[in-house]
């Protein structure tokens, strides 16, 4: 999973910048301080997605051993069945595709990838060779296992964790789409994380698919290991103010991450907004609170990374892929179409 991560951000400082949670009348108190009860719940939601996130990594390591241990059985399987060792199977079943590879793949394979092979003829095509070799060893065994597959009926009960939902304040920033919209997406990134700048073409995609249905708000969390994280959002905000957020978003992730303190002005003027408020806004104090605020929600909801995506409160954590984000929009529509409230396709809490 691709994210931008907070440096030295353990559980002991994502807790401590929690915002105090009530105490349940059901929740056993597990210590005390200064006379104020901390409880069982506050530490509950405090560890919801350190929680999550590792049993999604526990999940990744268990499906990697799982689909291991299914291809070992199928060649097991299938070896036995031919009264051979798997070795012996696998190598035969390999070389009947690597016989296939003929002269003329070779010299097309020298001709496209003639800059990275030796000048020497020879062993161009003695390299060109080799690599499609193992091109076709690799394709061979893939093949061979989709079949085994098939053959032997193989299915995969394993499910991965399903994501938590949480209460998400939209705050007062920018967004994109109708405020009755469906579905809100509220994505809190880092105008210098290099991950949050490949997210961008997915998003203006999902703008484009779902123009009446979705609402997309970008909340900050700049990251102390990015030095110009913290006033590149300062300047988006002034941008904001004179209704033009998108735009300077847009041009600040078309620097991004080389990003310098005399951008945010130069950008301003290329974009035509008012500089004469654009500066008075900078030397104010609006942008460092507006900015202040979304950093202390981000902590409060214990985010570790960006860019995060909460979906009608859904958590999804680092780069998603346009067909992921498809697959939670397109089952919130399915909830609200059959009279769910947003986000009742999976448990809810945590702090607003």
């Amino acid at each position: 999973m691709k994210t931008c991560h907070v440096i030295g951000w353990g559980l002991l400082t994502a807790a401590a910048c929690l915002l105090p949670s009530p105490v349940l009348a059901d929740s056993p108190v597990l210590a005390t301080v200064g006379g104020t009860p901390i409880s069982a719940a506050e530490i509950d939601q405090a560890l919801r997605l350190p929680l999550y996130d590792l049993e999604v990594e526990k999940y990744r390591l268990t499906r990697r051993k799982l689909d291991q241990t299914i291809v070992e059985r199928l060649l097991a399987r299938a070896a036995a069945e031919r009264g051979q060792t798997v070795s012996a199977f696998v190598t035969a079943e390999v070389q009947a595709q690597i016989a296939t590879i003929t002269p003329e793949e070779i010299v097309a394979r020298v001709r496209a990838d003639r800059a990275k092979l030796p000048t020497d003829e020879e062993q161009a095509h003695k390299e060109a060779r080799s690599v499609l070799v193992r091109e076709r060893a690799g394709q061979a065994l893939q093949e061979l296992v989709e079949r085994l597959s098939r053959e032997a009926r193989v299915t995969v009960t394993l499910r991965p964790p399903e994501p938590p939902v949480l209460t998400v304040s939209a705050g007062d920033g920018p967004a994109w789409g109708s405020p009755a919209a469906p579905v809100t997406i509220v994505e809190f990134a880092d105008f210098e994380c290099p991950v949050c700048k490949e997210s961008l073409p997915v998003l203006q995609e999902v703008r484009s698919l779902y123009r009446e249905q979705v609402r997309i708000v970008y909340r900050n969390f700049p990251l102390a290991s990015h030095p110009q994280a913290r006033p590149a959002a300062e300047a988006a905000h002034c941008a904001h103010e004179q209704g033009q957020f998108w735009t300077y978003h847009d041009a600040l992730f078309a620097k991004a991450p080389d990003l310098q303190p005399s951008d945010y002005v130069q950008l301003a003027e290329r974009l035509k907004l008012n500089t004469a408020d654009f500066a008075a806004c900078l030397s104010s104090n609006r942008p460092k609170v507006a900015v202040a605020k979304d950093l202390a929600d981000a902590q409060a909801l214990g985010l570790s990374g960006t860019p995060t995506f909460f979906i009608n409160g859904r958590y999804l954590s680092g780069f998603q892929s346009l067909d992921a984000l498809r697959q939670y929009i397109d089952r919130e529509l399915v909830a609200v179409r059959n009279g769910a409230r947003p986000g009742d396709t999976g448990q809810e809490a945590g702090p607003r």
